[in-house]
Formats: structure tokens, C-alpha cells, sequence
């Protein structure tokens, strides 16, 4: 594969063909789109993963002068590639064809399959092979476009033929059209005609028409909140930011953070205990979870507030003997009454949480860390909970967000967190009840907007090992789109100037 001079086109993109070694970085998204779209389509029926198919065969396979991996790029973006081995003395088998889920429909795998066989030809192989599965039609019709011979009864379905063989012989004159240089106006009009082609998407005139309703009526209700005086706007703003709504905000925050330390703590043990062999722990851990998931949280306050009624001192001692003793008003605060009561609530739903996200582990890590003899203790801190972690972050926090909301109960046991103030307010205040609570709503949204952005961070934090790329953050997609912005104004002026009436296309090839 050569160099060739840009051919001039209607177009101003450019396709180039570059040849690669397997372990090259630039095939690192062909391999991960292949990976997933083999998962996605045969996940339920194979024994195996993916990866396994795509690491079957050695990367000496798919170099020269035994074979071929070509990537094929439009404007320095990788847009399709592929890939030949040897079959036998005179066959080649073509592995890895793909396009990029961005520009298929083109005709851009059709361009890979030819510079395939052009290579193949020129390292004088007579014969290509190829096979796909059952489930990829859109192969299919590639491979019978490109005047690939199916060696299978296409009468039959096609999960009852399993995997579908091709075969093609590369014939003396598509042997000489090869050797023609890729200016030849034939190649040139194929180039043309993948960069051309337009892609037509699929009307959805339902959604659209769905789309077009909610989004009358969503402007009608910000209409409403705007232009209907009874929401008292003013007031929100001299209400937002005073003394006593930022000290019930205060603790709020104290009282949730507390309480969620504690939970996600007391959850990780009950859920050890609910998984432990020993059936007083796993007993005692089930009856805990089944009894504070029955009882209603505002019961769990009022109860505990009243705890010195029932129990006028706590101690701790010999049963039946000697005791140490302190008054329960004195060791029990408000403030302690209701972080204890969020806590034991909230410890039994986020022991189920944890049980699952351990569960969702493979058991085959447990066994590699058994086979390297950890201790107990070390299986689980360092091998099976940061992999569980990935399944209970997302369910936590959701979990975190509703312990946040449930926190204006403490107004109920005389503690005047965020929404207790709001209903002292209202009380004194009664012409800015509205104001008071669009005040208190305005806070929750922020508060748990801010606990959504923490919890987006932790979850990319805890994929690291799960995903061979980490998906780029919102400011990171910011800053890539301006950079292209900034690149294509850059470029523009230069294509303009160049030929006002013709910009260059160019289908090449590089080793």
C-alpha cells in the first residue's frame, strides 16, 4: 500500500488507509466496539466472552508478511478498519471488519474489505475466507455485495446454519484493477461515493409529536411560575439566605452526614453478619434488617425520643449483677436521638445494599484470592469489596439522597432542621407560607445536586479497573468540543483559499 496524490472531489474530507500493527493504540476502539457488539448479540448464547474470540489468535497473525490489519481514517478519525490472516498456502481469512457506529451506512466497510483483497492479491494469494454469525445480517449483506460466494444453505435460518462461511477468488482481472494506482478515476468514484453517500436517519414522527407536547406543557407551567404573583419571587429572595434558614440547613447536613457515616459502616458489618456461616450472626443480622425495614421511620423517632420514659438510665453490666449506670436524658441528646434513630433505619437498608453488591461479585475472585491465602478479612477489604463497590455506590447514594430528604422528619422530635425552620416560619409568617417552602425546596434540589456530581465522580473513580477507557467528564467534552471548533475555523480559511469551488478528497494508503 502506497502513497497516492489527493484526488480532487466535490467533498472536503479525506480518506486514508493506514497499515498498523494489532497492538498499536489506535486499534484500541475497533477492539472495544467489536467487544461489545459480540457480547451485546451472543452474550446469551456463548460459553465465552467476547475477548476471548478476539485474543485467539497471535498479533504475528495480522503483520506482513503473514497478514494485515489496516485502519481506515477520515480527517485523522478512525472511521472502519479490518484485518487478514493466513488460512492456507493460497488463502487468505479476513478477521476484525468494522465500522465506527458513527459513520456506518456509508459504505466505508465495503472501501476496507477491497484494500483487503487489493493487499492480499499483491502478496499473491488467489483466495479470501471469511465467516460471521448468525446474528449479523448487515455482515451478510456486505459479504454478497462484495461478490462473496456463501457456502451455506441461505434457504435454512440463520441460527440453524450457526456460523456463516464465505469464500471469493481474486480472479486475474480484479488482479490488474488492483495494481492500477489508487488515482485511477474508479477508485477515486468509490471514495467519492462512501463520503457522499448521505446517511438518512429514521423518522420517529410519534416521538417528535410526544416531544412537542411535553414541551408545551413544560413551558406552560415555567410560564405559570413566573408570571403567577402567588409564588411571592421576593420573598424567595430575602428568605434564601437568612440567619435562620442557613442554621436549620446547618443541621441538616450535620444530621444527614452523621448519619450516613454511620449507616454505610453499620451496613457493611450487618451484611458480613447476614453472609457469615454462623447462624447466630446471620440470624441475628436477618432479624435486624426485618425488623427496622417493618417499622416506619417516624416511629423510630418518636419511640427513641421517648426512650426515658421506658428507660430512665442505660448501663452496662453482669446480668443480674452488678451495673454501670448513666440517666438517659444525659447520654442522649435531641441531636443524638435523631441521628441514632436515621442511623438504625437507614444501617438495614443499606446492609441489603452492600449483600448485593458482594453477591454481584464473581465468585471466581474469591476463589483466586483464597488460592493466594488471605486471610478472610484481606478477600474482602482488598479483592471483593472495591469490586462491589461499582454496584453500591450508584444504589447508596440513591439511598443517601432519600436519608437527606428523610432528615425533615427530625422536625417531629423538636430538632429545627431545614424544613422545622420553614414551619416555625410559616407559623410566625403566615402571608410567606408559598415563599417558606419553594426556600426549602430550592435548598433540597441543591443539596442533592451536589450529592449527584460527588456520586458521578466516585462511580468513574471506582470503574477504573472495570473499563479499558474512562469516559470523559462533562468539562472534558466542553474543552474537546471547543478545541475542534478552534481547529476547523483554523482549517477552513485554508481549504477556501486553496480552491473556492473544489476541495480535495483524497483515498490513500500508508505503511
Amino acid at each position: 500500500m502506497t502513497d497516492t496524490a489527493p484526488a480532487h472531489t466535490a467533498s472536503s474530507r479525506t480518506l486514508v488507509f493506514r497499515t498498523v500493527h494489532p497492538d498499536d493504540p489506535a486499534v484500541a476502539p475497533l477492539l472495544a466496539d467489536l467487544e461489545h457488539e459480540y457480547d451485546t448479540r451472543y452474550g446469551d448464547s456463548s460459553d465465552e466472552p467476547a475477548s476471548v474470540e478476539l485474543r485467539r489468535w497471535p498479533a504475528e497473525d495480522f503483520v506482513a508478511p503473514r497478514g494485515a490489519f489496516v485502519l481506515l481514517f477520515e480527517d485523522d478519525q478512525l472511521v472502519a478498519g479490518g484485518a487478514f490472516k493466513p488460512y492456507d498456502a493460497e488463502t487468505v481469512e479476513l478477521k476484525r471488519i468494522w465500522t465506527a457506529p458513527a459513520a456506518r451506512g456509508r459504505g466505508l466497510a465495503g472501501l476496507v474489505v477491497a484494500e483487503l483483497e487489493a493487499e492480499a492479491r499483491r502478496r499473491g494469494f488467489r483466495r479470501v475466507h471469511l465467516t460471521t454469525g448468525p446474528r449479523q445480517p448487515e455482515a451478510v449483506r456486505l459479504y454478497l455485495r462484495s461478490g462473496y460466494t456463501p457456502r451455506f444453505d441461505r434457504g435454512r435460518p440463520p441460527e440453524e446454519i450457526g456460523i456463516h462461511p464465505f469464500e471469493k477468488v481474486l480472479d486475474e482481472a480484479e488482479a490488474e484493477r488492483a495494481s492500477r494506482p489508487e488515482t485511477d478515476p474508479d477508485v477515486v468514484l468509490a471514495g467519492r461515493a462512501a463520503l457522499d453517500r448521505p446517511v438518512v436517519p429514521l423518522r420517529h414522527p410519534l416521538r417528535w409529536l410526544a416531544a412537542a407536547v411535553v414541551l408545551v406543557l413544560v413551558l406552560n407551567l415555567v410560564q405559570t411560575l413566573f408570571t403567577n404573583p402567588s409564588w411571592g419571587w421576593p420573598r424567595v429572595g430575602t428568605w434564601l439566605f437568612s440567619p435562620a434558614i442557613l442554621t436549620g440547613l446547618q443541621l441538616t447536613l450535620v444530621a444527614t452526614a452523621l448519619s450516613a457515616v454511620i449507616s454505610f459502616a453499620g451496613g457493611v458489618l450487618v451484611a458480613v453478619a447476614r453472609m457469615s456461616p454462623n447462624p447466630v450472626l446471620s440470624g441475628l443480622a436477618w432479624g435486624y434488617v426485618w425488623l427496622f425495614r417493618s417499622v416506619p421511620l417516624i416511629l423510630v423517632l418518636v419511640f427513641l425520643y421517648n426512650l426515658g420514659s421506658l428507660y430512665p438510665s442505660i448501663g452496662v453490666g453482669i446480668p443480674f449483677g452488678p451495673q454501670f449506670t448513666v440517666p438517659t436524658t444525659d447520654l442522649l441528646g435531641d441531636l443524638a436521638i435523631g441521628v441514632l434513630a436515621l442511623s438504625l433505619s437507614e444501617i438495614a437498608y443499606a446492609s441489603e445494599i452492600v449483600r448485593a453488591g458482594v453477591l454481584a461479585v464473581d465468585t471466581g475472585q474469591r476463589e483466586a484470592a483464597q488460592a493466594l491465602g488471605l486471610p478472610r478479612h484481606r478477600q474482602f477489604l482488598r479483592i471483593v469489596l472495591p469490586q462491589a463497590l461499582r454496584s453500591i455506590v450508584p444504589a447508596f447514594v440513591n439511598q443517601l439522597i432519600g436519608l437527606l430528604k428523610a432528615s425533615s422528619l427530625l422536625f417531629y422530635v423538636s430538632l429545627l432542621d431545614l424544613f422545622g425552620v420553614v414551619q416555625n416560619l410559616s407559623s410566625t409568617y403566615p402571608t410567606d407560607v408559598i415563599p417558606l417552602l419553594v426556600v426549602a425546596t430550592l435548598w433540597y434540589l441543591a443539596l442533592t445536586s451536589a450529592v449527584s456530581v460527588v456520586q458521578y465522580h466516585v462511580e468513574r473513580w471506582t470503574a477504573r479497573g472495570s473499563v479499558r477507557e474512562l469516559p470523559p467528564t462533562p468539562w472534558q467534552r466542553i474543552r474537546a468540543a471547543l478545541r475542534a471548533a478552534r481547529r476547523t475555523a483554523a482549517t477552513r480559511p485554508a481549504t477556501t483559499a486553496s480552491d473556492p469551488s473544489v476541495a480535495s478528497t483524497a483515498v490513500r494508503s500508508t505503511r
